[in-house]
């Protein structure tokens, strides 16, 4: 039977299953990338992987890449929402969210250790595929313009010294959180761990103003 005649073999899903069948085909992948990296992704081990048939792949995804970009993207879509997730109900100032943020990229949650993992298999595609760039590059400049806004608002109201450069800091701690996360996700380091090291650098760079009562003026 050829392709194209497996693709019509079955119904299509509803609209409203559209969203489901596509993240479970992520999943998938993502499953597939940890085990064997990208090399090991087709159509077809997906589909046996997600528990659909192949025609159910090819008609959301066209070619491999078009599924390792959407299963790439969802990966980040979902850290996103557990972010956001960890803000509600809170005041959500600038050090808040940039904790919040941090915190989740540190692989205490499952999900994000895969996508942890995701990442470092598709960094080397990204050196020449645009659209993979743009999708692990996103959001990443905005963060250190938030670190570098809560340093900067640290030193400025003395609860650190002068002496300390925001812009410089914010990359720091950037590739600290970056770093630690890795170690988390790849190589098994404890979450607790990586947070208490996170706290601690946070702690000499922006301790948060109840850490400083009777502050210098």
């Amino acid at each position: 039977m050829s392709i194209r005649a497996h693709r019509y073999d079955e119904p299509m899903p509803r609209a409203v299953d559209v969203d489901e069948q596509k993240a479970r085909i992520a999943r998938a992948v993502w499953r597939l990338v940890a085990r064997g990296g990208l090399e090991s992704v087709t159509l077809r081990v997906v589909a046996a992987e997600a528990g659909v048939s192949m025609g159910r792949v090819q008609h959301y995804f066209h070619r491999k890449d078009d599924l390792l970009l959407h299963s790439l993207e969802h990966a980040h879509q979902r850290m996103q929402s557990r972010i956001e997730q960890r803000l509600t109900g809170t005041a959500g100032g600038d050090r808040e969210v940039l904790v919040a943020v941090l915190d989740e990229m540190l692989g205490e949650n499952p999900e994000t250790r895969e996508a942890i993992r995701i990442t470092v298999a598709y960094a080397a595609r990204a050196l020449d595929d645009d659209r993979v760039a743009a999708v692990l590059t996103a959001g990443d400049a905005e963060i250190v313009a938030l670190a570098t806004a809560v340093i900067a608002q640290a030193r400025e109201d003395r609860r650190v010294g002068q002496e300390v450069d925001p812009e410089r800091e914010a990359h720091v701690l950037w590739a600290l959180t970056c770093g630690l996360g890795a170690e988390v996700a790849l190589y098994g380091a404890s979450p607790a761990t990586a947070r208490a090291a996170l706290e601690y650098h946070l702690r000499r760079i922006a301790p948060p103003v109840r850490a400083v009562p009777g502050a210098r003026r």
